[in-house]
């Protein structure tokens, strides 16, 4: 997922490449957004499927940006954009790509093998908090009351399924929940570390592209040597294709996919309006995981739903005020 403390959706660096063309119909870009969060939510059930039929962690996600790397690198390829990779470009590649996205893709792998996909979607949706937290500590941004708050409540939320026994399907589930949140405070990491260390007139989508291939030439190597490399059993036989091997080809087509629709919709609507994916990823995963594993959910995790939104709500709504008032 893409990454940006003014934008607070993981994984990636904002993309402004649009510059000042004549936005779309508002309809187009709410579509693409739509279709974003739809299949990012879609992508920790996806994840999961492959961890219940043996897919390891670190050669699930080997794979995962395997896909969206070649993808962008033939985009760059053809919008004539050149991929750098001298000293400062991997500084940002090694940092943001092996800390705020290696990293917590592993885990989230690793931790859906005992938590409902929904329940860990919902804890995605947090990293705009902590990327506020993180800026704020480093002086990247200052306290704002609202936004504080905002904190405070959606961190009430994380305790309506840590602390009663009943919230989760088992009681060390809370356990592994708290793991879990490992994934959003990396990828915040990964935000404010894009925007300290982004490397002087570079832009997004060459960014991305060498971020990728240098996850690419680390985690294949990692896997292999630890044992966790998964090759896919590829036929001509569509139904003779094992749920394993279909969880990693539809995880690389989700990456390769969402980063061409998340460039877009920064393109048409700008980083505010794609900050929003949070709140759609987060409803999404919930209702995929319902319909892929029949997860159901206890009151206190609708309550928690409810309650981190709140928050969230809080902390996005000024800062929406805040990025309006920026030129892009």
């Amino acid at each position: 997922m893409p990454t940006d403390p003014a934008n607070t959706t993981p994984g990636l660096p904002t993309g402004r490449e649009g510059g000042h063309a004549a936005r779309p119909p508002r309809l187009a870009p709410a579509l693409f957004l739509l279709f974003l969060g739809t299949i990012w939510g879609l992508n920790s059930s996806i994840a999961k499927l492959g961890g219940m039929h043996g897919v390891a962690p670190i050669g699930f996600s080997a794979w995962q940006m395997s896909g969206a790397a070649l993808l962008v690198a033939l985009a760059c390829r053809m919008k004539g954009l050149p991929i750098r990779f001298d000293g400062a470009h991997w500084r940002y590649y090694l940092l943001v790509g092996l800390i705020g996205t290696a990293l917590p893709s592993v885990n989230l792998v690793n931790t859906l093998r005992h938590l409902p996909a929904g329940v860990l979607s919902l804890g995605l949706s947090m990293v705009p908090l902590f990327s506020y937290a993180m800026s704020m500590a480093l002086g990247l941004e200052r306290f704002d009351r609202l936004r504080a708050l905002g904190i405070l409540v959606s961190f009430a939320g994380v305790l309506l399924i840590v602390l009663p026994k009943a919230s989760l399907p088992e009681p060390e589930d809370g356990k592994w929940f708290l793991i879990g949140l490992l994934t959003p405070f990396l990828y915040a990491f990964s935000s404010v570390a894009a925007a300290k260390f982004r490397p002087p007139d570079a832009t997004s989508f060459p960014l991305a592209g060498g971020m990728l291939i240098v996850l690419g030439l680390v985690l294949w190597p990692t896997a292999i040597a630890t044992g966790q490399a998964f090759l896919p059993t590829l036929t001509a036989d569509v139904t003779a294709i094992g749920p394993a091997s279909w969880s990693v080809l539809i995880a690389m087509a989700i990456s390769a996919v969402a980063y061409f629709c998340y460039f877009e919709v920064v393109r048409m609507a700008g980083p505010v309006i794609v900050s929003l994916v949070g709140y759609i990823v987060a409803c999404t995963g919930i209702l995929w995981g319902m319909a892929i594993f029949d997860e159901r959910h206890s009151p206190y995790v609708w309550a928690a739903v409810a309650v981190i939104f709140m928050g969230l709500a809080l902390v996005n709504l000024r800062h929406g005020r805040m990025e309006a008032t920026r030129p892009t």
